[in-house]
Formats: C-alpha cells, sequence, structure tokens
C-alpha cells in the first residue's frame, strides 16, 4: 500500500495536481471533445457534460480550463452530486480569474439604422451613432416579453465589455416627480400602512415629454408610488396628451400617491423608451421583432456586446452535499448566479458573481458557505443565506465571509441589500459592502452574529431605512451585531437613513461595539421595541446618536389578519414551550408587561461624538422605561486628531482606542479585524 501511495504522490508531482486531483477527477476545456473521456491529455468541451459524469461518482474535481463557456441552460448539481468531509466534490477553474461561465451570447453583425427606424428618436446625434442587430438572423431565440409590474424582470439585458448597459429611459440621470393624483386606485390606510387596492390608478404626467412617445411599442415607468421605501415598475396602459392623464396597467401594492397627503411628490423615471435612446450606454429591445437598437460606448468591433439568455440560474444545487464551487466567474445571466438549496456542507469560494439579471448568490441548508468572493452588478441581492431551524433553535451554522458586495440592486432596489441572513444561528462577518439602493444587510431569525462588517454609500435611493436592518417580529431574539463599521451614507429625507434600523417592535437584539460615522439621520433607530440591548457603541458626527420611539400602540393589533401578527408569530415557533422560555424567558412574560410598549432596553457605555441629539427619546416614551448608564458625550472639537483628509473627512479608527479608554468599562473593539481580511 505505501507503494501504491508514493506512486500516486509521483504521477500528481508530474501531472502538477494535488494529490486529490488524481483519480475521480474529469476535465474540460475550449479546445476538448465531448467524446473524448475527460481525461487532462484528452478533456470534455461542455462543463454540463462533465457535471452529468461526476453524478454518483463520489468526490472528486471538474477542473475547467481557461475561457468562455455559454451555459444555455445553466448547470445543475443534484443529490447524486457528493462529496466527503475529507475531500469534497469540487467545480473549479484551472486559473482563478480567467474561467468565465456566462449565460450570454455575442451580438455582431452590427448596421447603421434606416431613415425610417430612427424615426423616432428624439436626439439628433442619437439617428447617427446608434446601431442595429438583427437577432433573428443571428440565431437568437425571440425576446422574452416583459411583465406589466417588475423589479427585477428576469429577461434579456445587454453587457458592453464586462458592464451591464441600461435601457433606454428618462431622464438620463436621477428622477422627475408628480404630485397629482387623479385614481389612486385605493382605499385609505387600513393598518399602519397598508391600502385596499382595487385597480391601477393615474396621475397627472408632468411636462409634455410623453407627447413624444409611441405608448403601442410599450413604456415602463420606475418610482415610489405612495411609501418612499417600496419602488416598482409599473407598465402605462394609456396617456392621454390633451389631459395628460398617464394610467398605469398594473396595480402598486400601495396604490398610487400619498394616503396621508394629497400634495406629496413621488419620484419617478421612464424605461424601455424607445424615443428616449439619446447617449452612449443606452439601448433598447424590440422585443416585437427581435432587434437590438444599441449607442455603444467603445468599439463594437472590439469590444464584445452580449445579450443574457439563460433565465435559470447558472449554477444550481439541489440536495448536494459537500459540494465546492471555486476560482471561476459566474456572469451575464437573466436569473441568479449561483443558487445552492437544502445542501449541506456546500461552499462558494473565491468566484467573481456580476452582472445577473436577478441575485448573485443564494444558499440554504446547513453548513452551506460563502467565502472571499466579490459580488456586483447584480439585478436584486448580492448574497443570502438561510439555515437552521427557529422551532427547535437549531443552528444552521452557513455563514458569508471576507466577501466584498457592491453595486448590487440594479433593477430591484427593495430588494437590493448586499446581504440576507435568515433562518437560525448563521454568521456574517468580515465583508465589505458598498453602493446600493436601500441598506446593506437585512437579517431576521434568531441566533445569528453579525460582526466585523464595513459597509458604506448605501441607501442611495431608498428612506426609512438602514444599513443593518431587520423588524416586525417579538420572536427574532438572540442576534448579536458587533464590531461592524458603518458610515457615510447620505441624509435622507422623510423617515430617513439609519445605521442600524430595529424596525417595528423588533426586541431581543444585543447591539455591541459598532461605530457609525457619517451615517445617515441617526445612528441606530429602534421602532418600538422591547429588551434590546445597546452597549459600548461609538456614534460619530451624526445628527441622532439613538432614536427610541413607542409605536407600539399604533401598530400593534392581536386580532387583526393585516396586522403586524407578533404575537402570532411568537405562537407560532412555540415561544411557550421548556426550550423557548429558558432561552428567551423576557419574551415568555411578553404578555403580562405592558406588551404594547418598549420596556426593558439597555444602553450603557455609548460614546457619542458630535452628535447634535445623542438621545432622541419620543414624547410617548417614558425616559424611565430606559435603562441608561455611563454614555459619554463629547463635541467634534475634542478630537480633532480622529479626522484626516476630506471634505468629507476620513474617520481613522486606529486613534479611537484613545477615546474609548475616557469611558470605565468599555469593552475594547477589534478594529484591525473589520473588514475582509488577507487570503491565507
Amino acid at each position: 500500500m505505501r507503494r501504491v501511495i508514493c506512486r500516486l504522490v509521483v504521477i500528481g508531482a508530474v501531472l502538477g495536481m494535488p494529490l486529490s486531483a488524481v483519480s475521480g477527477d474529469v476535465y474540460v476545456a475550449k479546445e476538448g471533445d465531448d467524446a473524448n473521456p475527460g481525461t487532462r491529455e484528452r478533456p470534455l468541451a461542455s462543463i454540463p457534460k462533465a457535471v452529468d459524469a461526476m453524478r454518483g461518482s463520489g468526490p472528486g474535481t471538474i477542473w475547467v480550463g481557461p475561457g468562455e463557456y455559454y451555459l444555455e441552460k445553466g448547470l445543475a448539481f443534484d443529490s447524486q452530486h457528493v462529496g466527503t468531509a475529507e475531500q469534497p466534490l469540487v467545480l473549479r477553474g484551472t486559473e482563478p480569474g480567467q474561467v468565465r461561465l456566462t449565460g450570454a451570447r455575442v451580438v455582431d453583425n452590427f448596421r447603421p439604422m434606416t431613415a425610417d427606424e430612427a424615426q423616432g428618436l428624439i436626439s439628433p446625434e442619437a439617428k447617427q451613432q446608434v446601431l442595429v442587430a438583427d437577432l433573428t438572423q443571428q440565431g437568437f431565440p425571440p425576446l422574452g416579453p416583459l411583465p406589466e409590474k417588475h423589479r427585477d424582470h428576469g429577461q434579456e439585458e445587454v453587457v458592453c465589455g464586462d458592464r451591464p448597459m441600461q435601457s433606454a429611459r428618462w431622464p438620463n440621470e436621477g428622477f422627475v416627480e408628480f404630485d397629482k393624483v387623479l385614481d389612486s386606485g385605493a382605499s385609505g390606510v387600513t393598518h399602519w400602512v397598508s391600502r385596499t387596492v382595487y385597480r391601477p390608478g393615474s396621475f397627472q404626467f408632468p411636462g409634455e415629454r410623453a407627447k413624444l412617445w409611441d405608448f403601442r411599442r410599450g413604456v415602463w415607468l420606475h418610482g415610489f408610488w405612495c411609501y418612499e421605501w417600496s419602488d416598482e415598475v409599473l407598465k402605462a396602459a394609456s396617456y392621454d396628451p390633451a389631459s395628460g392623464e398617464l394610467r398605469l396597467a398594473a396595480k402598486h401594492a400601495y396604490g398610487i400617491g400619498s394616503p396621508r397627503r394629497e400634495d406629496s411628490k413621488h419620484p419617478f423615471y421612464a424605461l424601455h423608451v424607445f424615443e428616449e435612446l439619446d447617449q452612449p450606454g443606452e439601448y433598447y429591445l424590440d422585443r416585437q421583432n427581435n432587434r437590438l437598437y444599441f449607442w455603444p460606448p467603445e468599439d463594437v468591433t472590439k469590444t464584445p456586446v452580449r445579450l443574457t439568455l439563460c433565465r435559470q440560474p447558472l449554477v444550481r444545487a439541489d440536495g448536494s452535499a459537500y459540494l465546492t464551487v471555486r476560482d471561476l466567474t459566474i456572469e451575464n445571466g437573466c436569473d441568479v448566479g449561483i443558487v445552492m438549496r437544502n445542501g449541506r456542507h456546500c461552499r462558494v469560494e473565491h468566484c467573481l458573481v456580476r452582472n445577473m439579471g436577478r441575485s448573485g448568490i443564494s444558499l440554504s441548508g446547513s453548513h452551506m458557505a460563502a467565502v472571499r468572493c466579490e459580488v456586483t452588478q447584480t439585478g436584486s441581492s448580492g448574497i443570502s443565506i438561510s439555515g437552521g431551524d427557529r422551532k427547535t433553535l437549531t443552528p444552521g451554522q452557513c455563514s458569508i465571509e471576507h466577501c466584498h458586495v457592491h453595486h448590487v440592486g440594479r433593477l430591484n432596489w427593495e430588494g437590493g441589500r448586499c446581504a440576507f441572513l435568515n433562518g437560525c444561528g448563521n454568521r456574517l462577518a468580515n465583508n465589505l459592502f458598498h453602493h446600493g439602493p436601500t441598506g446593506a444587510v437585512a437579517y431576521g431569525g434568531n441566533e445569528h452574529v453579525l460582526e466585523l462588517n464595513e459597509a458604506h454609500t448605501m441607501c442611495i435611493h431608498y428612506a426609512d431605512v438602514g444599513v443593518f436592518y431587520t423588524g416586525r417580529d417579538w420572536a427574532s431574539q438572540g442576534n448579536l451585531v458587533r464590531w461592524n463599521y458603518i458610515h457615510d451614507v447620505a441624509v435622507k429625507g422623510g423617515s430617513g437613513a439609519q445605521a442600524i434600523y430595529l424596525d417595528d417592535c423588533d426586541s431581543g437584539e444585543t447591539v455591541v461595539g459598532n461605530i457609525t460615522y457619517r451615517c445617515g439621520n441617526r445612528g441606530v433607530l429602534l421602532g418600538g421595541g422591547r429588551d434590546n440591548t445597546f452597549r459600548g457603541n461609538i456614534f460619530i458626527d451624526q445628527p441622532i446618536g439613538i432614536h427610541v420611539d413607542g409605536r407600539g400602540p399604533r401598530g400593534i393589533v392581536f386580532d387583526r389578519p393585516d396586522s403586524w401578527n407578533l404575537l402570532a408569530k411568537c405562537e407560532e415557533l412555540g415561544y411557550q414551550s421548556p426550550l423557548w422560555k429558558e432561552r428567551y424567558p423576557r419574551l415568555a412574560r411578553v404578555m403580562d408587561e405592558n406588551p404594547v410598549q418598549p420596556l426593558g432596553n439597555s444602553m450603557h457605555e455609548n460614546i457619542f461624538i458630535g452628535c447634535q441629539k445623542p438621545f432622541d427619546v419620543r414624547k410617548e416614551v417614558d425616559p424611565a422605561w430606559l435603562d441608561r448608564a455611563n454614555n459619554a458625550e463629547w463635541p467634534l472639537t475634542e478630537f480633532p486628531e480622529l479626522f484626516e483628509g476630506g471634505p468629507p473627512a476620513r474617520l481613522n479608527l486606529a486613534r479611537l482606542p484613545a477615546v474609548w479608554q475616557k469611558v470605565t468599562g468599555f469593552e475594547p473593539i477589534p478594529i484591525d479585524q473589520i473588514g475582509p481580511g488577507p487570503d491565507r
């Protein structure tokens, strides 16, 4: 046996492979052939063929050589794709950064527009610059129809080089606003923010621009139709140029216009409008005639133009175990990049996921992990994980670690968070999040740890939003949010942006050792919740440090199906069971202790530097309900050494220890460990 092992080591050294790659492996290369056996010398040509070959074969590695591989239907792993703890089943690129799995095909044979085709364009320059590709002649399938209402629509998009392009819109940047609602299509408020929506509504279109559009082609509008925290794309059903009334083709969940202010302004822009194709980087997909109209930002003979086609996840696994995907670029699909469901001990490592029509990576099961991945330019969210059992408080032990997630939510602003965390007992650690339309992180469930992350430049479009957000669940207990650095988020109108938002009576959270600097309107917004702990946090240059309100009496109803159902959520999880009563004794007594009020909240050893209002305790909250002790307040001028450069000035985290040493009992923050660490 020893002689055999030595022989395998020698073979592995000669071939330049680790020992684990000697047997049970399959090779794929651009110059391969699917009639080959899949060896290193005679590789396969297609990755789906290799995935099929590994089904039921146990551990091994699918080695994919450099190049771009078009996946028409994505890759599908299942419960027969199983490795072991000692030797997983691996899908891996041989050269990191050089292996691209794509859901798009290259478009070529562009031609100038004819005079008839260019007639509708508003811009005279566009008529000279826009190119046309006849997709049917190039063998492309028929383009899919856009839904009447959507956020991330899951249909084709255009990518030039490595960047998604913009479907023709007006205005090119920012929004226009309407303030005259002609038909809300909805009732007044039925509970909190809910309304009964009867029909699509209508409004007075501002200005004359819509008179230039051919609504028969289809016009969609992306906007905040009712509230500042709910966007949607809706198709226009009709437009009356005489009266200016624009009627929508689909209902928005909250109706049109504010139910509280008749003169409220609502931002929107027009989308997928042929006539507005008027600048480099914009395109219009003629879905009836299967044509692409494109004003390229670069020379199309030198920079490839791709059309996303695959409407399934590019990599999906259902029921797999000990499966690892690594060292790959996953890009240019209509749907999600990587989806692993019902998995065990599956990992995504060192992958770049970009230009997806929906989310980047979605993992569910137990011991699932995304590690050292970059996710960018997604239509919706970056990475989501879900695992564990809330009722039994069984931890999922899933994680997102050392990832860089940025520029997400191109299409779906509501779902455009960098990370989602659900279930029980999962971890979000050492990540860098930035540039998104809403907050960076949304979480729900129990016993999660969210630590050592950095987030900045979030909440670009949304208000009434938190960079770290959870809400509306008494039973979401035992979560720990600690040692995160959250900074440089713009102050928003309306209900604002907050670094950490415990919304609508969320309870039982522990928020420790976080640093917020110039982060929106508030460091913490505690929206009526109970039994939360805020200890050793540092709030710098904030309008408000910690906000506390008592919204419970207005929002908590126990006998209505459209209410928050806080008690029903607890009962569904068995909050009076011995397990839950032992783990969360305060929750077990909630109905006996004035349940609608924000009781049991503790705020100790917090530091406020340059906060205009360190504590914003609303009038409905009795200050005696709050346990506040040993909190320190200073002006910005007290510590000029904290700030460098600017404007705006950069906060030097390394100088914070000199500040917190002035507060007795302050627990040091491991600032040198925040964010993605070096790859070991």
